[in-house]
């Protein structure tokens, strides 16, 4: 009977360990899907366009060095500051944006600012390096892709010693990138 008690509680422990991490990765699939949504209604609210946003697959090639400065502190951001670059993968480009993650990211009203903030970074990038920002395709039901990555844990730019979490947003740049 000792046994058995001692094989269900570490069969106990694993489960609810597995349920933790299931929780956090529904809770990040949620708030990266409220981030789109947000981009969407930015995008009408600056266009009067409507626009759908559908999945990038990127290579860890176009996300991996931001991720990495992201966690490094090379990356830090206040909340209503963006960061933005224009990265090139053969002939594919890519527009990446960085954020600070709004508090209680599963809701889509406090996606609204940062959402609007990403937009008008990418497309600033757009014109800056002479891509599209943002590729559209279609005339009137326009796409877009973009990856959406959240609870990317970095440093604080007005505290190092404390932690603050951003969200990174990769757009297709151009008609290469979007036809991946």
């Amino acid at each position: 009977m000792k046994m058995f008690k001692k094989l269900m509680a570490v069969a106990l422990v694993g489960v609810m360990a597995l349920s933790m991490l299931t929780g956090c990765a529904v809770s990040d699939a949620i708030a990266e899907d409220k981030a789109e949504k947000a981009l969407e209604n930015a995008y009408k609210t600056a266009t009067g366009e409507t626009v759908n946003f559908k999945s990038l697959k990127v290579d860890s090639s176009v996300t991996s060095p931001v991720k990495t400065d992201i966690k490094n502190g090379t990356i830090q951001l206040k909340d209503d500051e963006v960061y933005a670059a224009t990265v090139k993968s053969g002939d594919k480009f890519y527009t990446v944006v960085v954020v600070t993650e709004p508090k209680s990211a599963t809701k889509i009203e406090n996606w609204k600012h940062p959402a609007a903030n990403v937009l008008s970074a990418a497309i600033a990038k757009g014109k800056t390096d002479q891509t599209d920002g943002i590729h559209l395709e279609g005339t009137t039901n326009k796409t877009a892709k973009v990856n959406v990555t959240v609870d990317l844990e970095g440093k604080d730019k007005t505290d190092n010693s404390k932690k603050d979490t951003y969200a990174m947003f990769v757009f297709a740049a151009n008609d290469k990138a979007y036809n991946k």
